[in-house]
């Protein structure tokens, strides 16, 4: 099906009719609605929390001269964002070298000028030790994309490769900035280190094997058992690869060769960690340090056990092979699907260690994405994470058609700046994580994990259970491993092997099943406990916060949130009334949020920020197939809007002197629209994208005049 480049464009989704935006400018306006300076230094029950901008200027252009970079700067703290976090910094500083470690110096200059730059707007750093699996090799040719070297596996078996990762680190990090006259991994601005960027070995030997780790495996066995021949007949089989010993790959159910494989990874990342722990920390570096930032597995929760500070990463639905031909999307929403990733988060925090997300996302071009800046805006604040970063290569522009990089020019998946529904998302992120709109849960639960789950039971390969992690969208959870006592008050500790303790006692009470517990059984045990009496969430068709401020209905594919300040649904059919929101008609799925911006509870605001976001995609985008799964041609600018027709009514005490405005993607005003008063003291009105003259907008406001 092709879309052609004009005004208005039928697709398949529920007839949508497609816009073209006509905003250029990006710049949010200083004073606007949308100037979100105020959360600077914000901190939420006297914790401050970080609201992270990932890759903040991308990295296919470099690093932005000194002009551009004061422009970025400003513009990510009226984005609200007081963190940063770079990424593929070596990539950037070794384009088109041919020598190791042969930096460009313009580059390098750009580099240090941007991090002061953001420091002075009051803007940290979060920066990664190793992000490239090529390092600042300098054979890597043209593409430093390219899959020439294998550094991230190199670091468990390669002196040459270690000594290559800690020279980038003492080279970038341990280098004085000029224009701070600090080393950077000295500067109080450094909020941490990512040692290497997602180097676990379930993620290496599954995605990017290396043969001379079945090497290492191979004397990792024989220290076990004596010889491999004796682990071969331990494992009950003769040796796959002819005899070879091999790590077992893209195999995810447990065996005994899966299972000490997985032990052999466990042993192989904390030997890893602790020679880069022991070199970070001989260059005088003190701040917060991690590493094994992906995947659920059971073994590298263990891992991260080990660590201090705990980060993790998380998806739905990534595109197959990003933006190329048949590259391939399945379209479904991750509110179907439980909220899977974002249970994997909140399943992957150990309580009593710093917890952050740098990496999370629900990527272009599926439809649903609208959901996401909602879902892990609520349940990042429900959750009380210390930082959240949707990944993307570029998380603000300054405007359509700046730049020369193909980034620049079309909508990309990560492609946060260029995307109105992920700019959307970020904003109301900002609102219900930074400024704390959700209030955190009022009670906290320990799922305890030990060796001997992890490993006996199931093998390290497999993942905490649906109905465990699911107890993350009723009340806080978090890890605890062994026998450990964390800072944290802890209400309730849930063994997954089928028990459950208080902390004051200590005593086991089995769930009635003599295994895995069921959501049910857990609920039951929860509400007997008197943490969550009356909460009505049945593990399947509804799930409440014990806050009751999110309310969660997986196969109705509503996600509804009601706070003082702020109300918002992501839906597929208008879900009627909130509290004082009420969404009447909806023509099509999206996400509708009303924010109070002046400090008021929302019923009672003078000045209420909209979000209205559905989907968006490029001019010219193609696809293989009518479901839109499979890209054909990726498009260009202008960017499009799918259109949508909604009916609104806001209880509010200033309903009378109430106006709407349509915003620019700025925040500047664009045009009045019309509105009703209702008896019943609300402001009802309809929006139509249709008909704005300025062409469609994800942003409204309305204000007491």
């Amino acid at each position: 099906m092709l879309f052609l480049i004009c005004f208005l464009v039928k697709n398949s989704f529920a007839d949508s009719v497609w816009l073209q935006i006509k905003d250029k400018s990006l710049k949010i306006s200083s004073g606007s609605i949308l100037d979100f300076t105020f959360l600077a230094g914000q901190f939420s029950d006297g914790k401050l929390r970080f609201f992270c901008a990932s890759q903040p200027f991308g990295v296919e252009e470099g690093f932005p001269d000194h002009v551009t970079a004061d422009a970025y700067a400003r513009q990510l703290k009226l984005h609200g964002y007081n963190l940063a976090r770079f990424v593929f910094v070596e990539n950037v500083l070794m384009a088109g070298r041919t020598c190791d470690f042969d930096f460009d110096p313009k580059q390098l200059d750009r580099f240090h000028y941007f991090l002061a730059a953001l420091k002075r707007e009051g803007v940290g750093w979060l920066l990664d030790g190793l992000t490239s699996q090529n390092g600042a090799y300098g054979d890597v040719g043209r593409d430093r994309w390219a899959k020439k070297r294998n550094v991230k596996a190199g670091l468990y078996y390669d002196p040459e490769q270690q000594a290559h990762w800690k020279q980038l680190v003492h080279r970038i990090l341990f280098t004085q900035n000029p224009y701070t006259g600090m080393r950077i991994l000295e500067d109080p601005a450094l909020y941490g280190v990512i040692l290497v960027n997602e180097g676990g070995l379930n993620h290496i030997v599954n995605l990017d094997p290396d043969p001379r780790l079945d090497h290492l495996f191979d004397q990792w066995l024989t220290n076990r058992y004596g010889t491999a021949e004796s682990a071969r007949l331990a494992w009950g089989i003769h040796g796959p690869n002819g005899g070879h010993v091999v790590l077992p790959r893209r195999i995810w159910s447990a065996n005994p060769w899966v299972n000490d494989a997985q032990r052999f990874y466990y042993d192989s990342q904390r030997e890893a960690f602790r020679w880069m722990s022991d070199y970070i920390r001989g260059l005088g570096y003190q701040g917060l340090i991690t590493a094994f930032n992906n995947w659920p597995n059971l073994q590298d929760q263990a891992t991260r056990a080990q660590l201090s500070w705990v980060d993790m990463h998380a998806y739905h639905e990534e595109p197959s092979r990003f933006v190329q031909l048949g590259s391939h999307v399945s379209q479904t929403s991750s509110l179907v699907g439980g909220l899977e990733y974002v249970r994997h988060l909140a399943n992957a925090r150990y309580w009593g260690k710093p917890y952050t997300v740098s990496e999370h996302g629900h990527p272009f071009w599926n439809r649903w994405r609208y959901e996401s800046g909602l879902a892990v805006g609520a349940y990042a604040a429900f959750q009380e994470w210390d930082l959240i970063c949707r990944h993307g290569s570029g998380p603000i522009e300054l405007g359509y058609g700046m730049g020369k990089s193909s980034r620049r020019k079309a909508i990309y998946p990560y492609g946060i700046g260029m995307d109105p529904i992920e700019r959307a998302n970020e904003t109301l992120t900002a609102l219900l994580y930074l400024r704390g709109d959700v209030r955190p849960s009022q009670h906290r639960v320990g799922i305890r994990l030990s060796e001997e789950y992890v490993f006996d039971q199931r093998g390290g390969i497999g993942r905490l259970p649906k109905d465990v992690t699911s107890i993350g969208l009723v009340t806080g959870v978090g890890l605890i491993w062994n026998d450990q006592k964390p800072d944290d008050r802890l209400d309730v500790l849930i063994d997954p092997g089928g028990a459950m303790s208080t902390l004051s006692n200590k005593m086991a009470v089995k769930t009635g099943l003599g295994g895995e517990p069921t959501f049910s059984d857990l609920l039951t045990e929860l509400q007997e406990r008197g943490l969550l009496a009356g909460n009505i969430s049945d593990g399947k068709n509804i799930f409440v916060s014990d806050t009751g401020e999110i309310v969660f209905e997986p196969h109705s594919k509503l996600l509804k949130v009601i706070t003082p300040r702020t109300e918002a649904a992501a839906y597929e059919h208008a879900p009627g009334k909130l509290d004082s929101l009420t969404i009447s008609q909806s023509s099509g799925p999206a996400l509708l949020a009303a924010s109070s911006m002046d400090g008021r509870q929302l019923n009672q605001s003078r000045r209420i920020l909209l979000i209205l976001a559905t989907d968006a995609r490029n001019s010219g985008m193609q696809f293989a197939d009518k479901d839109e799964k499979e890209l054909r041609r990726l498009g260009g600018l202008p960017v499009l809007i799918r259109s949508i027709n909604v009916a609104i009514q806001i209880k509010n005490d200033n309903h009378a002197k109430m106006s709407l405005y349509a915003l620019h993607l700025n925040g500047e005003r664009a045009q009045k629209l019309p509105m009703n008063i209702s008896v019943e003291d609300a402001i009802s009105f309809e929006i139509d994208t249709q008909i704005l003259k300025f062409g469609p907008t994800t942003f409204f406001e309305l204000v007491a005049e």
